[in-house]
């Protein structure tokens, strides 16, 4: 071996030693090595130049001379050649997170036997993804935000395993439509959760949590009720499924439920928008327990921790409720609560992720209901099925009986979260199952029959102790609470007006430098401390809930921005005036929900 390997081998085993233990070492005999023109190694596969033939290295800087430092603060490399292009991109960038992606251990080890890869080894963040499938891919990559993120891929770099590459490509493109719905959304109802969230903070005390059911099912089955067009194979077993297995029914599918009159144990509510709530309208279930953020007549409402910054400031001193995933569907938040509660077996029923018979919600449905309502003679109910079907980019999938079923993009979404969770979650003893066959097929779900279910204990007794272990964790929690909540009130109140006191002092700062360009530096330094106290506020995080998306602050800042060489050096103080005024209307937002605010 030569002295480059050794090197490069000792650098890796000493960074990433359970890494480099468990990788077999082999190396690739389908690189061919040449020496470029410019002496240095460069190499082909399979006929496909991995580097310029001429000089490697150049070719390295001149793709990494891509990546804006100021916009992105990682890299993701795709395939790497023998590695010029990381090796570049570490000696340049020192911040940025590198994330390096190879499936084949063998060529992995024969660029460490070609180039000297130490600027690699020695960057802080470096991950190193070698030899790892496409689900683990998923869970390491899964969190980058993608447009913070620049992929670096060469067709020759990823032509010796194509599939791979593509598959892990697509889940950074998931990554990038999960941010794009986030990003609307939120800038669609963030005025609207801001209103709602403060005028029902109240309940944050006088409600349980979710947590009071944390670990309490003890091998009871626990049965998810989704509202999809097979369902309806299920509805008339209701009653049988009830008795051996906790039931959790999601708001779409209530209607559906009572219509068979099996009141669900849990009813999981977790879309703060209005129409959503209208599910439940007119509609009563004493027996059940909804899991929401809103008021129905019901046995007992209990909350789950508020996703919006305004609640989680709320919880933190007081009382948490419990978190639980929010994965775009009501029904990802219904598995979460079923493995929350510590069941091991979790079944799905009517969780389509598709159009089964072209058909998109269970009949009786709210959804299908108020099709009828709204249509008239040139707007049937049908044509409004068709827009359903055909608004997200429809393509045919496989069912769980190798049929075919119409899904769309916004399903797949969806479905790659459940593929994520339940994938993971077999690992720590929680299997999924689909109890209708007619669904969307999802990696990590495997198919149950009906029949078999139906032979499945009755679980009366069982569910007696469930619920009586709720209460014990009731009590445990009710003694961990932190300060009052009128406490908690004024303290948020203060912290607003200190926020508003630093933004208006921001703004006066920023309108004398632009007034009088050589008081500039001065100025800055007093921005940086301005800026220190904002991020160390208690409250900024809740501000933020009404805070202009990146894309918004984007779109304003082009309004302020100009190409000559004297505006540029005001740019940074104009945009620094932009922050502060939009953080002072977030807070002005605020305070008509707290008087001591004013």
């Amino acid at each position: 071996m030569n002295s480059i390997w050794n090197k490069n081998y000792f650098l890796f085993k000493e960074r990433f030693p359970e890494l480099s233990n468990s990788l077999e070492v082999k190396f690739s005999n389908e690189i061919e090595f040449e020496t470029a023109k410019n002496g240095s190694l460069t190499a082909k596969r399979k006929n496909l130049l991995l580097h310029s033939k001429y000089n490697p290295e150049k070719e390295a800087d001149n793709l990494v001379n891509r990546f804006d430092s100021e916009k992105k603060d990682t890299a993701i490399f795709l395939g790497f050649g023998l590695g010029y292009g990381p090796v570049e991109f570490a000696r340049k960038f020192s911040e940025p997170t590198l994330i390096i992606i190879e499936e084949d251990t063998a060529t992995f080890f024969s660029a460490l036997k070609a180039i000297d890869w130490s600027p690699v080894f020695e960057h802080k963040k470096l991950i190193f993804i070698i030899g790892a499938s496409v689900e683990q891919n998923a869970a390491l990559i899964s969190n980058c935000s993608y447009s913070k993120t620049h992929i670096f891929k060469n067709k020759s770099h990823t032509a010796h395993n194509q599939e791979y590459f593509d598959s892990v490509e697509n889940i950074i493109f998931q990554n990038k439509q999960k941010e794009e719905v986030n990003t609307n959304t939120l800038e669609k109802f963030s005025r609207l959760w801001l209103s709602n969230s403060c005028k029902n903070l109240d309940y944050i005390e006088k409600l349980d949590g979710v947590n009071k059911f944390l670990n309490t099912a003890n091998g009871i089955p626990f049965v998810i009720i989704a509202a999809g067009p097979s369902l309806e194979k299920i509805l008339p077993h209701l009653n049988k499924i009830k008795d051996r297995a906790i039931t959790v029914c999601v708001d779409t599918s209530l209607h559906s439920c009572l219509e068979f009159n099996v009141e669900p144990d849990f009813i999981i509510l977790a879309d703060p928008q209005y129409y959503c709530s209208l599910h439940l309208e007119f509609l009563k279930s004493p027996e059940s327990i909804l899991v929401t953020e809103i008021r129905f007549q019901c046995k007992e409402i209990i909350l789950f921790s508020s996703m919006f910054p305004i609640g989680n400031f709320f919880e933190k001193n007081t009382q948490e409720k419990g978190l639980l995933a929010a994965g775009g569907s009501v029904t990802t938040t219904a598995w979460d609560f079923a493995r929350m509660c510590g069941a091991s077996e979790i079944y799905l029923a009517g969780m389509d992720l598709g159009f089964p018979n072209k058909e998109t919600h269970i009949r009786g449905s709210k959804f299908e209901e108020k099709i009828h309502c709204e249509s008239f003679r040139i707007k049937t109910s049908e044509t409004k099925n068709i827009e359903t079907l055909f608004s997200a980019t429809p393509f045919y999938a496989k069912d769980y009986n190798g049929n075919e079923i119409l899904t769309d993009k916004k399903m797949q979404l969806f479905s790659w979260w459940f593929e994520k969770n339940c994938t993971n979650a077999v690992s720590q003893g929680v299997k999924t199952f689909s109890l209708t066959p007619e669904s969307l097929a999802i990696n990590g779900i495997e198919k149950f029959n009906l029949e078999e279910f139906l032979l499945k204990p009755d679980i009366k007794d069982k569910r007696k102790i469930f619920f009586e272990n709720a209460q014990e964790n009731k009590k445990k929690l009710s003694n961990s609470k932190g300060i009052s909540f009128e406490q908690q009130k004024n303290q948020f109140g203060e912290n607003l007006k200190i926020l508003e006191s630093l933004a208006k002092r921001g703004i006066n700062l920023c309108n004398k430098a632009l007034c009088s360009p050589l008081s500039i530096p001065e100025v800055f330094g007093k921005l940086n401390e301005i800026d220190q106290k904002i991020s160390s506020s208690s409250a900024k995080d809740a501000a933020a809930l009404v805070f202009p998306t990146q894309r918004q602050l984007d779109s304003l800042s082009e309004k302020i921005s100009n190409d000559s060489e004297a505006e540029k050096k005001l740019y940074s103080i104009r945009y620094s005036n932009l922050i502060y005024t939009e953080l002072l209307k977030s807070i002005n937002l605020y305070k008509k929900f707290f008087p001591n605010s004013n």
